[in-house]
């Protein structure tokens, strides 16, 4: 039960209180957690029809992902519909159901950039404006069900980007790869069937815009839910759940979990070695010993644990504060990189964008 003085509608965190030692660890910038991404499923053949018209009037015809799908988009693949069609006697009848991609926070700035602020609050407004521009109504949320869910913050260390990617190496047992060897500041989880782990330099990837006011230092931590089940561990089952502020809080919380569950090391071809061991315990031995001995690398772990922490308790105080706060302490040093700054943006991305802004395709609603 709420308190008395709790504004009625106020996010609850979980307590955070025994951790609120190593909150103030470092020098940081206070933003946010992102909603980036939200796939739905649809079945009701109503919603399907009306979106049907919507995509044949406003969105770009695409390759499906198979024969089995007929595909439109908007903003790049940033809005996305794949009708499932149904067939018989070889003829198209109709579509089973409708998977449904939005980007709310890149919709939020205008299908431009996710580098910036983007609160619950924001984040609840732009999902009731995808909505509105749409044209699926509010009473018909709970007829949408969650299927993919990304989600994430961005943070601004003070540690040297380069670096601190570079040393994220593990998920519990499963390796960071990057996809793109010449990204190699975009690093994700390998392929697991339930979720993975994001982990890259956000601000390298939009440093030829410097007009979107990204520090060059941002660190994006992203977690992708890529199953059903696995959503409703966070409370979402349908859209409906994402307009309960207390679901705002599980996924801080998981935030929290999954970092906790993050190998940093530059020796990670030691732990790969570990993998194969027929001691599966071996790794998870090794790992605690070398958490204990390695001073370094206990404090940046520590430093990106306090601050998402420290997000937790500045929302909880402040649920409208967009300000960047400086939290004043020691530094935390690591070791060089020479390596050159790598530019993450996708250029393909960028090109959707202006060409389908030249067409017949509508415009953002905020």
């Amino acid at each position: 039960m709420p308190s008395s003085n709790e504004k009625k509608g106020a996010i609850r965190f979980p307590d955070c209180s025994k951790y609120v030692m190593v909150a103030t660890d470092y020098n940081t910038k206070i933003v946010k957690i992102m909603l980036d991404n939200l796939k739905f499923s649809i079945t009701d053949q109503d919603i399907i029809q009306r979106l049907w018209g919507f995509a044949e009037q406003e969105m770009l015809s695409r390759k499906p992902q198979n024969n089995n799908y007929v595909c439109y988009s908007k903003f790049g693949a940033l809005m996305r519909f794949d009708f499932r069609k149904s067939i018989e006697n070889g003829y198209l009848i109709g579509f089973r159901h409708l998977e449904v991609s939005i980007s709310p926070h890149y919709h939020f700035n205008g299908y431009l950039h996710n580098g910036n602020d983007f609160s619950p609050k924001n984040c609840l407004k732009t999902l009731r404006d995808i909505f509105i521009q749409i044209k699926i109504r509010q009473e018909e949320f709970g007829l949408l069900k969650a299927v993919n869910i990304e989600y994430g913050l961005n943070l601004v260390p003070d540690t040297e980007i380069k670096n601190l990617i570079g040393g994220i190496s593990f998920h519990k047992r499963t390796p960071f790869i990057a996809p793109d060897a010449a990204k190699p500041y975009f690093k994700i989880t390998d392929a697991t069937k339930y979720k993975q782990i994001k982990a890259y330099a956000k601000g390298l990837q939009f440093m030829e815009h410097p007009e979107y006011g990204i520090d060059l230092n941002t660190f994006r931590f992203e977690v992708k839910s890529k199953q059903s089940k696995c959503i409703s561990k966070l409370g979402i089952s349908t859209v409906k759940d994402l307009f309960n502020e207390e679901v705002y809080s599980g996924l801080f919380q998981s935030l929290l979990d999954e970092w906790e569950n993050i190998l940093f090391t530059f020796e990670k071809e030691k732990f790969d070695a570990f993998l194969n061991d027929s001691n599966r315990d071996k790794f998870n031995y090794e790992r605690q010993k070398y958490m204990k001995t390695n001073v370094e690398v206990r404090t940046i772990c520590r430093q990106i644990k306090g601050q998402l922490i420290d997000k937790f308790l500045s929302f909880q105080n402040s649920a409208n504060s967009t300000q960047k706060t400086l939290m004043n302490t020691g530094k935390v040093k690591i070791r060089n990189d020479p390596s050159l700054l790598i530019n993450l943006e996708y250029a393909e991305f960028n090109i959707n964008i202006t060409k389908n802004r030249s067409m017949k395709l509508g415009t953002s609603s905020i």
